[in-house]
């Protein structure tokens, strides 16, 4: 009965949601479903993939409710690596 609640209580609170947040969201759970089809044992990240989540961190409010395969510590990381870089040279 607990799974069923789940899905409908989910279900109700993805009618509130803006219609590009829920389209975010699918890229970034279908990015990562990606990442670890392309793995063998461990999640590999690759720049563009680093450079995704970093843009998704800036564009999207929900995006740490969704982040799987790393500490939402290291999307900010990434960000700040990012901008010390292109604003360092």
């Amino acid at each position: 009965m607990q799974p069923i609640l789940c899905v409908l209580l989910t279900f109700l609170a993805t009618l509130s949601r803006s219609r590009l947040s829920m389209q975010l969201e699918i890229l970034a759970l279908r990015h990562q479903l990606a990442v670890y089809q392309r793995s063998a044992r461990r999640p590999r990240l690759k720049a563009g993939d680093r450079l995704l989540w970093s843009w998704l961190a800036q564009l999207w409010t929900g995006w740490q409710r969704v982040l799987v395969f790393v500490q939402p510590r290291t999307v900010i990381a990434w960000q700040r690596r990012r901008f010390r870089d292109d604003w360092g040279h």
